[in-house]
């Protein structure tokens, strides 16, 4: 008799062991999250943005459009326009035709201006520029 109740401990304790690991296994290692889900993002237009590329006679004529992943940083756009704007054309006129007309050199002033616009709002939550109307003359 006493042999059969410490068996049956053993196997209810056995069982409870399972579970309870099977769980934590479930949690931690077989349960996929669901990062495919894009998170919301939010769009602010700088404007339009007409002026020179370096010191030749080509410029650079296009809108601007900054997205963000956090709906308040829409009010900073709005409120820091006037800084925002300043920076981009100050990196525009730094820019030569050759620099901007590549594939490579139009992505290096994406993460420029990038770059630029969470520096003047104080967040690394701008995910992307997006060029409207680029056209470099």
């Amino acid at each position: 008799m006493e042999l059969k109740k410490i068996i049956m401990i053993a196997l209810v304790a056995f069982l409870i062991t399972a579970i309870i690991v099977g769980g934590i296994l479930y949690i931690f290692v077989f349960r996929s999250v669901d990062d495919d889900q894009p998170l919301p993002t939010y769009e602010h237009n700088l404007g339009e943005f007409s002026t020179n590329l370096g010191n030749q006679r080509s410029f650079f004529n296009g809108e601007i459009v900054v997205e963000t992943t956090n709906r308040d940083l829409i009010q900073d756009f709005e409120e820091k326009n006037v800084v925002l704007r300043d920076r981009v054309i100050k990196t525009l006129i730094s820019k030569t035709p050759e620099d901007v007309l590549t594939p490579d050199g139009q992505q290096d002033l994406r993460q420029e201006l990038i770059d630029i616009v969470s520096e003047a709002v104080g967040s690394d939550e701008v995910t992307n520029v997006y060029f409207i109307d680029y056209i470099v003359q």
